[in-house]
């Protein structure tokens, strides 16, 4: 390279990076004569990752040379990093669909806030979202705590008080027993929270919420210029940049820690020079206005000299251009931002900005915004619900176990693998340099499907983001392309307006279909005169039975039974699905949080793991398993006090069985009639319903879903009977009978024919909903 020189000394490297070796040893020394020039002992420079590096090495290469200078990585491009880990963490998780969804955040602008390139969105949305969180993980821990009222009672109390009496009182108030009760259960609670304790989705968003305020923490040091409290953040922001493996930032920071802790050794006299104002810049008379030294410099003479359409970089290639603007650069500048200032156009940034009544309206609005989505679409913080998966909470599709686990592993794998680095270093500092083993980090984007397509043996992901258009436009200016012809086709494997990009189908809410259907008839008297058969979903029975149920198999079966005889109905039909494998319902039942473990029950003394029955029926094992052994346990002979003088029917997966007492003794046998070979017992239903039709009578079915309600529909002109469906459940007080040959009447045989078609369009468990159109 050739290097051009100038009577401006440092001017004579315009041509070349800033990363260069020369370039980074003329800023030492131009660093070196500035403190000459101001009579002090040492100069302070800093710089972005990349010019440190080079930086450092030079001086500890050449030392003593450079020592009386002391090397500052940028808090600002520090907090960018931080951002991009945590992009990094929350990518695919929903959380950024939460912010795109409610309008806060434009989704052409989410790749740069999960990158954290859009630095002042990330430093607003990032604690927005948080506490988001935060509020529902509260309302979560009110629900639990045996002092509701009190509690309530003191939320309205600070209220009040920061209202009307503010700091002085506020301070009063967190002095009182009950305050400090209530933080104390909360820190409990909080931890129980991180420990997994009330799921692993709960667990994961309240890490999100540590890690958001440990930004916190970081943006008060420099906003105070407090350097002990800026060290201290260091450690937990280092642990997170080896756990998402950001190996420079790992490496580089880890060392600018340890030079802040030596400070005292290596330059006596410096910490008071920094504690006194030279750690960040304040540019106004407000306190609490500090920002970093290169957050000033991208904010003043970078922002003022920059062309506001094409920035500082890449707008000529001509020596002589450049060395023009290079030496014109800050008095330009300086011209531009006072003009601007005296005008009225600008305003220094200072914390002024994020107190004025519209920004403080603006935020809350945009939070009760992200609040309302979180619970319209899947709170993490069920109380009643702790589910042992982590998944998405926009589409609610479960992670598998390893992503789950890597995830949820972050803070500790990171804390090791810091200690592990600074205990290597102790040992040998030469291996400083030394390669650090990356680690993947499994993310929720490693579970989203891509397209792979095999190019000279080269696997190549096509992602659908706005980088791919950007490529477009450079190919078609120089290659003479028709965007207009290009645009005609899909950028992405699946149309967004049916799905997400990572594949997963865009759902409904399919029961507001059966609502609309019900208000049909909802004048009409709702109860069953004489029921000839009861046929109950298999499914819906199991997840309906209580909470509290027997260790063992053999007694869990007899509960099943018992539960199933409730209705006065003579024959009684239990019906179950199949799990064939593969299946078009896969993708559902991936999305539900399905998993893989195998059960194998044996015999009625096998005591059941887990308890929960829940946890086990995301299991397919487990389904295909126990209707198997229920068929088998019910021909024992103790059941027979238990039938009396009723007849079972159970369908499991490839039979039929037929259970009824004679003479005393169980009797099962094979009702070649109804065996089939069908997947859903949605039409299984149908098929046993017309076995059981009789002139005169009453059937009805025991389940919950519009899928049974729409097939039943298409058929009702086929039957005698009267069909019911027997819905909702006693816990939840909205368990009531809905008369299905009323709405086949009230609906006609035209609708009543095109309503599996209309379901099927608008969305069903094997077809996908149009994005933000619903069922009515």
């Amino acid at each position: 390279m050739v290097i051009y020189g100038h009577q401006n000394g440092h001017l004579m490297f315009v041509m070349e990076p800033i990363t260069s070796l020369s370039v980074v040893r003329q800023t030492l020394q131009t660093t070196q004569k500035c403190a000459e020039e101001c009579n002090q002992d040492y100069g302070l420079v800093t710089y972005d990752l990349n010019a440190a590096k080079p930086a450092m090495q030079i001086q500890a290469r050449e030392s003593p040379t450079f020592d009386n200078i002391f090397i500052r990585l940028g808090a600002f491009h520090i907090e960018m990093a931080f951002f991009k880990a945590l992009g990094k963490l929350m990518a695919e998780s929903g959380g950024s669909d939460m912010l795109t969804e409610t309008g806060v955040l434009a989704p052409g602008s989410l790749n740069g806030f999960l990158t954290g390139k859009h630095f002042n969105r990330c430093k607003r949305l990032h604690p927005l979202l948080a506490l988001a969180f935060e509020s529902l993980h509260f309302k979560a821990f009110l629900q639990t705590c045996d002092f509701k009222e009190e509690l309530h009672t003191l939320i309205s109390t600070v209220q009040t008080i920061t209202n009307t009496e503010g700091e002085p009182g506020l301070e009063l108030m967190i002095s009182t027993d009950l305050f400090k009760n209530c933080a104390t259960q909360y820190s409990k609670y909080t931890n129980a929270t991180l420990s997994g304790a009330h799921g692993y989705t709960a667990q994961f968003w309240m890490t999100y919420v540590e890690y958001i305020n440990l930004f916190h923490r970081l943006e008060r040091a420099n906003r105070t210029n407090d350097i002990e409290l800026f060290v201290f953040t260091l450690t937990p922001i280092i642990d997170l940049f080896f756990a998402t493996a950001h190996i420079n930032y790992s490496r580089w920071l880890t060392k600018y820690q340890l030079d802040l802790l030596n400070i005292d050794d290596t330059h006596p006299g410096l910490r008071e020079i920094l504690n006194q104002g030279a750690f960040t810049v304040r540019r106004t008379e407000h306190d609490f206005s500090r920002i970093p030294v290169d957050l000033t410099l991208e904010q003043t003479i970078n922002a003022d000299a920059a062309s506001r359409l094409t920035g500082i970089t890449s707008f000529t290639n001509d020596y002589s251009a450049r060395l023009r603007w290079m030496i014109t650069k800050a008095t330009r500048a300086s011209c531009i931002s006072l003009l601007q200032e005296m005008t009225g156009l600008i305003s220094k940034e200072d914390v002024t900005a994020e107190l004025r009544p519209r920004r403080i309206q603006r935020d809350n609005e945009d939070l009760q915004k992200i609040i309302k989505q979180i619970l319209d679409t899947n709170i993490p913080f069920e109380t009643n619900n702790v589910s042992e998966v982590l998944y998405n909470i926009s589409t609610g599709k479960g992670t598998s176990e390893e992503i789950c686990q890597s995830l949820l592993n972050v803070p500790t794998k990171g804390k090791a693998r810091h200690k592990d680095f600074i205990e290597y270093c102790k040992n040998d500092p030469n291996k400083f340099e030394s390669p650090i083993k990356k680690e993947k980090l499994k993310t929720f984007e490693d579970g989203c499907a891509t397209n792979r397509r095999t190019n000279n043996t080269k696997i190549v992901a096509l992602k659908g983001t706005r980088n791919l258009i950007g490529r477009l436009l450079v190919l078609a200016t120089r290659k003479r392309l028709d965007m207009q012809h290009i645009l005609q086709y899909p950028l992405i494997p699946v149309p967004l307006s049916m799905a997400s990009p990572d594949e997963v189908m865009t759902k409904t809410d399919k029961s507001a279909l059966f609502d609309l259907l019900e208000n049909k008839v909802k004048d009409i008297e709702q109860r069953p005169e004489k029921v000839s058969a009861y046929i109950i979903d298999g499914q819906f029975l199991l997840h309906s039975l209580p909470p509290k149920l027997p260790p063992t198999y053999g007694e869990l079966a007899r509960s099943i039974i018992s539960q199933s005889l409730t209705s006065p109905a003579k024959r009684i039909h239990i019906v179950f699905d199949d799990y064939p494998q593969p299946s078009i319902k896969d993708t559902e039942r991936d999305r539900r949080g399905s998993d893989n473990r195998t059960f194998v029950i044996t015999g009625p003394e096998q005591r059941r793991v887990p308890r929960d029955l829940n946890d086990a029926l995301k299991s397919r094992s487990f389904k295909k398993q126990l209707p198997q052994f229920l068929a088998n346990e019910w021909q024992d002979p103790s059941y027979a006090n238990i039938l009396g003088d009723r007849e079972v029917f159970l369908d499991v997966p490839g039979e039929c069985y037929n259970f009824q007492v004679k003479e005393g003794v169980i009797q099962r046998d094979t009702v070649d009639g109804l065996r089939n070979n069908h997947e859903e017992a949605d039409t299984k239903i149908c098929l046993h319903s017309l076995s059981a039709d009789c002139e005169n009578g009453d059937i009805v079915i025991r389940a919950s879903d519009t899928d049974i309600a729409v097939i039943l529909l298409y058929h009702c002109h086929r039957f005698q009977s009267r069909l019911w469906m027997d819905v909702g459940t006693a816990s939840k007080n909205n368990r009531r009978y809905v008369n299905v040959t009323a709405i086949c009447k009230e609906l006609g045989p035209g609708l009543c024919a095109a309503l599996p078609a209309f379901h099927a369009f608008t969305g069903s468990d094997y077809t996908s909903a149009f994005v933000r159109k619903g069922k009515i």
